[in-house]
């Protein structure tokens, strides 16, 4: 993420936008995530059936939509025949938002700043075939050069296919519970329990070159602590409070 590093850290990344506030992986929910002062969105990538990336959490579009379906098997205007409606962790009320989509991973690229970056997680098992990790790198290719995207997945493997096509791709691994980074590629994220459970992670992490990033959504609880070990980022579902935490710690 070159064009970020004259940033203060830990850069603040918006997780599917604002998602406490509006309904996530929404247009809504990058924008107040931007107003807030987040250096980077982050969002999930599906093809949908006729091999349009799309971002959107869930294989299905139950959870959050108006509608029902599994989101490999539905066209892309099926997709946008649905609205957004809710969040894993909303807290907003669901009529002031009554025309949001699932965006497409192009739109996204056209809304969002260039001097806001993108965390990209691949969710989709397909990324793995070559043709499909191409297409996501055409997308892509002007952030990659620009140094402000990054692949995200809990599945390494996609992210070596997407290494394969492009040796400049940043890419990081996230895991539910890996107290010992040691992956080869440029950044990763576990949960707090498992940094904590290694006295020496960030020690270890910056031994292999690795960038940080706790995955704790709701991370002011255990702020204090992030700034002692100095990780790189914080993850966060609401980026305004973080933002004004980070500032009552001189920060922001």
């Amino acid at each position: 993420m070159n064009v970020l590093g004259n940033r203060q850290r830990p850069l603040l990344i918006a997780h599917r936008g604002a998602p406490v506030h509006a309904p996530e992986n929404t247009f809504a929910s990058f924008q107040l995530a931007i107003d807030s002062g987040a250096d980077i969105m982050e969002t999930d990538l599906w093809f949908t059936r006729d091999g349009i990336i799309v971002c959107h959490h869930d294989d299905t579009v139950d959870r959050v939509t108006d509608g029902s379906g599994t989101l490999p098997e539905m066209t892309l205007d099926e997709v946008k025949k649905l609205r957004v409606k809710r969040s894993y962790c909303g807290r907003f009320d669901e009529a002031q938002y009554p025309n949001e989509q699932v965006p497409t991973l192009q739109e996204l690229l056209d809304f969002t700043p260039p001097d806001i970056g993108l965390a990209l997680e691949l969710k989709d098992p397909r990324f793995i075939e070559t043709e499909r990790a191409a297409q996501l790198i055409d997308v892509i290719r002007p952030r990659i050069a620009a140094g402000t995207v990054m692949l995200l997945s809990f599945d390494t493997k996609l992210l070596w296919a997407a290494r394969d096509v492009e040796a400049a791709v940043w890419i990081g691994e996230v895991s539910i519970f890996s107290p010992n980074p040691t992956f080869r590629g440029n950044g990763v994220g576990t949960t707090y329990r498992a940094m904590k459970s290694n006295p020496r992670y960030m020690k270890t992490a910056r031994q292999h070159n690795l960038w940080v990033c706790p995955l704790d959504p709701m991370p002011e609880e255990r702020l204090e602590w992030y700034l002692k070990i100095d990780v790189d980022a914080l993850l966060t579902d609401h980026p305004d409070v973080t933002h004004a935490a980070l500032a009552k710690m001189g920060r922001r």
